[in-house]
């Protein structure tokens, strides 16, 4: 119990044979605490008042004598009571007060009482006050956000109408027992649709343009996310073919005449002849048949949805599997012909690219030698490439896809640019590297 404040009680008890009288007396253990307080007899330190003290005694066997103690007189410093007829023996003196300010005070102390002498108990009140104040438990947990580490893209180009394109993120959750969700966005609007809300889901083209796909990932207390992190470029479907002419119905043929009916025969003479026969009619013409109808033209075929574009021109037995591998390790941004928006870069790019495959001169990801061919030290010097792809990996060299500028490359130019993302030539040297060093076995090196 913490002690708020105290106040000693003194109870002094006189005891004869005949009469006896008993004396309560209170005091504050700090008589400054009474300065400025005008009619009231105990204030405690936190601004309490007390105005009346009661008391209780028992023991020694007697009936418990109460009493009360009025101390909110002005100028009151005691509380005295006088009680008569203890007799001698061992009591206890219980002594309670309220302050204005709702603190519950009580003390006890023992006393003993001698024939013919005055007994003194010392009583300390103890107060407590009702607590006005609360508490806050605070339980700090450490929640490790998820982070994107990878995203792939199974083509940077797709057709309206044609297949939808497989795309995928891949984040690390350290929180055993955490959830990661996704969600995708597209913009603008209108230029395609993304699939189901999972780590690997679909974009499908739906008009001609380009999209930047945005990846947002969460825990539920705090994620990652990347803002235009996949181009997607959308090109027209393909028109279907024109259906073929219905044939010409045939003619109906035509109906036969009529036959050409008989003469009446001529009446014999007499006084008054009579009258010869009437002739008969002919027959009426049957009516020709009717033409057949023509059929029906058939209708033309649906266009095709064009083909999506696909990195290092696999063979289609390992389309799949390559395609995997180099979403696994390829940066959009920088790596392949299927991100160029350019279509002349495009397509210099992806020719390079497949020459690079045919020409057998990608070495662990190192396409020098389809350009230099033999002369590797000095294919720099003009006219000493020999390389299989020379052709193509020079007219790559020239174009440059972001400033849409072509020029004519040197030799020593030509070998610069191997790996600059600015040029077609960078993009696909660029993704001849990653499939070469890290998708052989995928891509067929």
């Amino acid at each position: 119990m913490i002690r708020k404040a105290a106040s000693k009680f003194l109870i002094l008890a006189a005891a004869s044979l005949a009469s006896g009288a008993v004396a309560v007396n209170c005091s504050k253990a700090d008589k400054k605490d009474d300065i400025g307080s005008v009619g009231l007899a105990l204030v405690l330190p936190g601004g309490g008042i007390v105005n009346t003290v009661n008391y209780t005694i028992t023991g020694n066997g007697i009936t418990p004598i109460t009493g009360m103690i009025d101390v909110s007189a002005a100028g009151t410093t005691t509380a005295t009571a006088l009680v008569s007829g203890l007799p001698p023996g061992m009591y206890n003196v219980a002594m309670t007060a309220t302050s204005s300010d709702m603190q519950n005070c009580t003390g006890m102390s023992p006393f003993t009482v001698v024939a013919n002498q005055t007994a003194m108990a010392n009583v300390i009140l103890q107060c407590t006050r009702t607590s006005t104040r609360g508490s806050v438990a605070i339980n700090g947990r450490i929640d490790q956000c998820p982070l994107i580490t990878a995203l792939n893209a199974s083509s940077l180009q797709g057709r309206v109408g044609g297949p939808a394109i497989t795309i995928g993120v891949v984040a690390s959750e350290l929180d055993p027992g955490d959830t990661v969700s996704y969600a995708w966005t597209v913009a603008p609007a209108g230029i395609g649709t993304i699939g189901a809300q999972t780590a690997s889901t679909t974009f499908t083209c739906t008009a001609a343009g380009t999209a930047q796909i945005s990846i947002a990932v969460s825990d539920g207390v705090c994620g990652d996310s990347l803002m235009n992190a996949i181009p997607i470029t959308c090109l027209a479907g393909t028109g279907g073919t024109t259906g073929t002419a219905g044939t010409t119905g045939s003619a109906g043929t035509t109906g036969s005449a009529g036959t050409t009916g008989s003469a009446g025969t001529t009446g014999s003479a007499g006084t008054t002849g009579m009258a010869g026969t009437t002739g008969m009619a002919g027959t009426t013409g049957m009516a020709g048949t009717t033409g057949m109808a023509g059929t029906t033209g058939s209708a033309g075929t649906g266009g095709t949805g064009g083909v999506a574009c696909l990195e290092t021109n696999p063979p289609a037995a390992i389309q799949a599997a390559c395609t995997a591998c180099l979403n696994m390790n390829l940066n959009p941004a920088t790596d392949g012909c299927c991100g160029i928006t350019d279509a002349t870069g495009l397509s210099l790019c992806q020719a390079a690219s497949a020459c690079m495959r045919s020409g057998n001169c990608n070495l662990s990801g190192d396409t020098t030698t389809c350009f230099c061919g033999t002369n590797q030290a000095t294919c720099d010097a003009a006219g000493a490439a020999n390389g299989p792809c020379v052709a193509s990996v020079t007219a790559a060299a020239g174009r440059n896809v972001t400033t849409l500028v072509t020029d004519s490359p040197n030799a020593a130019q030509v070998l610069a640019r191997q790996g600059d993302p600015n040029y077609a030539l960078g993009r696909a040297t660029n993704i001849q590297a990653i499939a070469g060093a890290f998708c052989p076995a995928e891509c067929g090196f």
